[in-house]
């Protein structure tokens, strides 16, 4: 199999779903509202197959109405198998798998402004930043204009430590580590936490065009570090001095924010709220935005101070998208918010399934 593929329905796993089918409904509103917004001509292809937004619209009722039923597991795998084209999206590197990991709305520990410890900051859009669209025939999502009007990326995580944006007046916060600012452009949203305990929340509002480089996988690759969870990865960039600046360099990828209302939950690429433990990211390249579908892997269970893991199927929908995320093979499932989330969405990395839903 190679990238997206229709599947015989017999392949769709047993949809012994974890979670509360109250999340099922909600995403699947979502959905629906996400396909209500976009015109009767929108189309989207799904391994061989267009589909363009009528029936999208139709193929969510129809989920709503068949989960809307709270049939037993085997009722509704018969159901899903009858009246529904079922895809998967698989690597197209002959192992048939779908790589997942997780990701959550991060916390980081700010200051109001700077002092001799917080240099660093989370920086809102620069007013000369251009989102590319495939007109413009850039192989990079944002950009500039430079002197001689070429549109060229924009500056580089290093270009911007080194203060190509300084005197701007974007800074919205300021962080003692690069390597947590980093966390949270990983993560794509968060909250920033100020010493006395109050808070404002962020999110992402643009990115600077340069690829996304994995510092981890680099540290790992060459020895520095053994595998470990990103949570530990973090902590350990966060204790390296001066070197973590330059280690934070090793990723061009620097993200742009903007404020958030406090009671605000975080959003993703769909442009509407991300469901906790069922929203997930891909590349839209391969796998369209708006889809519910089924996944199956093994998910990290925080136990105490330990983890145990364990296998689920989940039903979920293609919310968001990610620098990280690249190929019809890669997933990142949302994991919500707080210490729980932070724990086992940064400890989650296996192989799984993805199957998706059309209706016939």
């Amino acid at each position: 199999m190679k990238e997206v593929a229709e599947v015989d329905a017999a392949k769709l796993p047993l949809p012994a779903d974890d979670l509360e089918r109250a999340g099922i409904i909600e995403v699947l509103k979502t959905d629906l509202d996400y396909w209500n917004s976009r015109p009767d001509s929108a189309k989207i292809q799904v391994g061989a197959e267009f589909y363009d937004a009528p029936r999208l619209r139709a193929t969510v009722k129809a989920l709503l109405e068949v989960f809307s039923a709270e049939m037993p597991a085997e009722e509704l795998l018969k159901t899903l198998r009858d009246r529904f084209r079922i895809y998967r999206a698989s690597a197209d590197d002959g192992t048939g798998k779908t790589v997942i990991t997780g990701y959550y709305e991060a916390e980081i520990p700010v200051t109001k402004a700077p002092d001799e410890t917080h240099k660093y900051p989370v920086l809102l859009k620069p007013a000369d930043l251009v989102k590319t669209t495939p007109a413009m025939g850039t192989d990079f999502d944002y950009g500039r204009y430079d002197e001689a009007g070429k549109l060229v990326r924009h500056y580089s995580r290093a270009e911007i430590h080194a203060g190509r944006l300084s005197g701007q007046g974007l800074e919205l916060v300021w962080s003692a580590h690069p390597s947590q600012i980093m966390l949270l452009q990983i993560q794509g949203s968060g909250v920033l936490r100020f010493p006395d305990g109050d808070y404002i929340r962020a999110g992402f509002d643009g990115a600077n065009g340069h690829p996304f480089r994995s510092v981890q996988k680099i540290l790992i690759d060459c020895g520095e570090i053994p595998g470990m969870s990103f949570k530990d990865f973090i902590k350990y960039l966060s204790a390296q001095g001066l070197r973590e600046e330059r280690l934070a360099d090793l990723n061009p990828r620097y993200i742009f924010f903007k404020r958030r209302p406090k009671d605000s939950l975080p959003y993703g690429a769909i442009g509407r709220t991300l469901t906790a433990g069922r929203s997930i990211a891909v590349d839209p390249k391969y796998v369209p935005l708006g889809l519910f579908g089924l996944l199956k892997s093994k998910r990290p269970v925080a136990q105490g101070d330990g983890l145990a893991f364990k296998d689920f199927n989940r039903f979920i929908s293609t919310h968001d998208t990610g620098s990280a995320i690249r190929g019809p093979g890669r997933v990142d499932l949302y994991w919500g918010t707080g210490p729980v989330a932070e724990t086992e969405a940064s400890s989650m990395k296996a192989p799984g399934e993805l199957y998706l839903f059309i209706s016939k």
